[in-house]
């Protein structure tokens, strides 16, 4: 008996396309379904039977000994591969992958690798997919489509597209939908596209890329193969653009030398969960869909109610977060999406047509309140689950043992978390999460928490992404456990940490994941580095993480005696260069140099040990005097030994009046007064000499000085508050004394005087 071979031409992850495979299978009942997949994932299939395989999941396939070589596939319920594995799980019909093995493919991406594609700062391409891998055209981004009067897109760029333009629309992606994927699931519509992409490739005669014909012949031969085995009806499920060619008649001897002596690397395939924003088009994937939640809704809600469901979730949705939406509402947004579609000769409203309705009707004309809808109801926030039992590597098993004994599950959906360090079960999440960013898997960003002492509190956001499962199995290879791979980490870093201040933050993040094993590798790369470190800067730099570890290593009960004896070997060296390291420098490296000297002395207090304390404020006493130091640093010296009360009012007021005296150039006083005020101005309005050395200055400069300078000044009073610079006008205005008293002494003309008050407003910013 002959065998009959029927054909299948899919849209990846397309509702329409399922509904009609799952028909078409039902009618047909074929002996074995052969699907679009890699050979070598075949064994994996198996799982996506079990009862807690819920999608959307993906198929991971990756070089187990190069882990940067791997593919995601991705699978929704209304993936019509999907469905082909479950039909033929529920009737015991055979499944068979017959695409390239990723083997193959992996093997021939290393024979052509690229310099370019090697290059370390640009990550490699880990997310492929089912679409990816073929030659299907993919419709542009919405953000990119042409007018409806441009003229027509290139045949040979994209055929859907052109088709599109053909009958009328202007996206080949929202053509396709509606024509297809909206349309009920018929068996019959695989002949339709199966005829429609034969007369393309026909026509067109396109070129493929060099893998595309590798593909097509693998999957040719296997179907040879599978003839042979003498099975009466056989399926092919494949993507719509590669079903004309698909047939064993067909380039046989070409097909047996294209394959002839391809290399293969070992591969290993396991299911990962995967979110709807994943399988989104915006997501940069290329095979993604512009709707996820709308196109499962689609394909699980019987078509006369679709709209409908769609419109009372969103409803609901609002509801919950205590926006008006009533059943009236939902009634209304039915009946204008209807009425939008048939204006527009739709059958049936598209999620185009429902956000627009919603817009008007639930979001009263404002886009901006339906977020969180197109959030929830056209991309979805869903994240699928797989067996526990799914192959896995152990630091694999213990990450989810440690998830579970966290109480930390991975979701889709981004949640804020709020630790106490004082309670085991918080500081027990706090070393899980720092140890993952140190395996670059960043489950967990900090985020600052307000209103709560730093010491105790920290503030995560937290949102699991699917690509996470890579960097676990790349993971792997550094340790078994999240805390040996996570010291592994640190220590490979710090080997190649190239000065001080990467490996003193390197050891702050390892103290605070609490990576206890590589801390003494650590502290001797940190000693290592400080002992041949000349340049005060890098010290500067490295010295207020190291407190930080000092500061919280007993919160994190973490030992940090040995971070503590680097700490005291490193201030005195920074006391003894920071003079010289002030002078001879202009604004701009001045300025790029102030935060790290006042990071530096905000760390040296925290660390209260008076000796150390001392030899700092002595040190910042030479930059003071010293006339060759930079007079931004200089003036920001005296601040800081004047808050630390080492420079009392009056030798505050003799630093001021030597830097503003005349044989001073005028750049160098307007940056001494800069350094000096930074931050605040309650300095002059609570220390009236200050402020009158300040003002006589002012008073004393040529017209044309004092244009020149008042831009520079603006600089010095930027930092402060609205109030405070409310308070010094005054005080500039009044003198201290009220303005009719000083008219009588001193002979005042007042009129005269007002003058000045739009350039003071101008300088203080009022």
């Amino acid at each position: 008996m002959p065998t009959d071979l029927r054909l299948f031409g899919i849209r990846h992850h397309g509702p329409g396309s399922a509904a009609s495979l799952v028909h078409a299978l039902d009618a047909y009942q074929p002996d074995i379904v052969l699907l679009e997949c890699p050979a070598d994932a075949e064994a994996a299939l198996a799982a996506a039977t079990h009862p807690e395989m819920v999608p959307p999941v993906a198929l991971l396939v990756y070089n187990p000994k190069q882990h940067q070589q791997a593919s995601f596939l991705p699978f929704a319920e209304f993936s019509p591969e999907w469905q082909a594995m479950q039909w033929c799980y529920r009737h015991g019909a055979h499944l068979r992958c017959f695409d390239l093995p990723a083997s193959m493919r992996f093997a021939q991406e290393q024979a052509i690798e690229t310099p370019a594609a090697a290059a370390p700062d640009e990550p490699p391409a880990t997310e492929a997919s089912l679409e990816a891998q073929s030659s299907e055209p993919e419709a542009e981004p919405l953000d990119t489509l042409k007018p409806a009067e441009q003229p027509l897109p290139s045949p040979k760029s994209d055929p859907i597209s052109y088709l599109a333009e053909l009958d009328g629309y202007a996206d080949g992606e929202r053509w396709w939908e509606l024509r297809l994927e909206h349309a009920p699931g018929h068996a019959d519509t695989f002949a339709v596209v199966l005829d429609m992409m034969t007369a393309l490739r026909e026509e067109l005669d396109l070129p493929e890329t060099e893998e595309t014909l590798l593909r097509e012949a693998f999957m040719r031969e296997t179907l040879r193969a599978t003839l042979q085995q003498g099975y009466q009806r056989v399926a092919v499920v494949c993507g719509a653009w590669h079903a004309p060619v698909l047939r064993p008649e067909l380039l046989k001897k070409e097909d047996k030398a294209r394959l002839k002596g391809l290399r293969k690397v070992p591969t290993a395939a396991t299911w990962i969960p995967w979110t709807f924003e994943r399988l989104s088009y915006a997501s940069g994937y290329g095979a993604g869909v512009l709707s996820p939640a709308w196109y499962e809704l689609l394909f699980t809600v019987p078509r006369a109610e679709v709209v409908t469901h769609w419109m009372v979730r969103a409803a609901r949705l609002l509801r919950t977060r205590d926006l008006d939406a009533s059943a009236a509402h939902a009634i209304e947004g039915v009946r204008l999406a209807e009425t939008l579609a048939v204006v527009r000769g739709r059958e049936l409203p598209g999620i185009e047509e429902l956000q627009e309705a919603a817009v008007a009707i639930l979001g009263g004309g404002y886009a901006e309140a339906l977020d969180m809808v197109q959030r929830e109801l056209v991309i979805g926030e869903r994240l699928g689950a797989v067996p526990p039992e799914q192959p896995a590597t152990p630091l694999q098993q213990d990450l989810q043992l440690q998830q579970k004994a966290t109480r930390l599950k991975p979701e889709a959906t981004a949640k804020t978390l709020d630790l106490d360090l004082r309670k085991e079960l918080d500081l027990s999440r706090s070393h899980l999460l720092h140890r993952l960013r140190l395996l670059d898997i960043r489950w967990g960003e900090p985020r600052r928490a307000q209103g709560k002492a730093g010491t105790f509190h920290e503030l995560w956001e937290l949102q699991w992404q699917p690509e996470y499962a890579l960097n676990v199995l790349d993971a792997g290879r550094l340790g078994n456990t999240v805390l040996a791979a996570a010291a592994a980490k640190a220590a490979a870093r710090a080997a190649e940490a190239p000065d001080l201040e990467a490996v003193s933050q390197l050891l702050e993040e390892a103290l605070q994941a609490d990576l206890g094993p590589a801390i003494g590798a650590l502290v001797a790369r940190l000693e290592t580095l400080s002992a041949g470190t000349r340049d005060v800067t890098h010290l500067l730099a490295a010295l207020p993480p190291l407190v930080n570890v000092l500061r919280y290593g007993n919160v994190r009960r973490t030992e940090t005696a040995q971070v503590a004896t680097v700490v005291h070997h490193l201030v005195p060296r920074l006391c003894i260069g920071l003079p010289q390291a002030c002078t001879g420098l202009d604004y701009d490296a001045a300025r790029q140099l102030l935060p790290h000297i006042e990071g530096t002395h905000q760390a040296i207090r925290l660390l209260q040990d008076e000796a150390q304390e001392a030899d700092w404020y002595a040190a910042l006493a030479v930059v003071l005097r010293n006339p060759a130091s930079s007079g931004l640093l200089a003036g920001a010296a005296g601040r800081l030994l004047f808050d630390a009360h080492q420079l009392v009012p009056d030798e505050a007021a003799t630093a001021l009046g030597l830097a503003l005296a005349p044989a001073q150039p005028t750049d160098y006083a307007t940056a001494w007064i800069e350094g000096f005020l930074s931050g605040s101005g309650l300095l002059l309005l609570h220390h009236r000499p200050l402020f009158d050395l300040l003002n006589d200055w002012l008073g004393e400069l040529p017209e044309a000085t004092f244009r020149e300078i008042v831009p520079l000044l603006r600089r010095a009073f930027t930092d402060f508050s609205l109030p405070e610079r409310r308070q010094l006008l005054d005080l500039a205005v009044q003198g201290g004394q009220p303005v009719a008293a000083l008219a009588v002494a001193e002979d005042f003309d007042l009129e005269r005087g007002r003058r000045v008050l739009p350039v003071l407003r101008e300088l203080l910013g009022v």
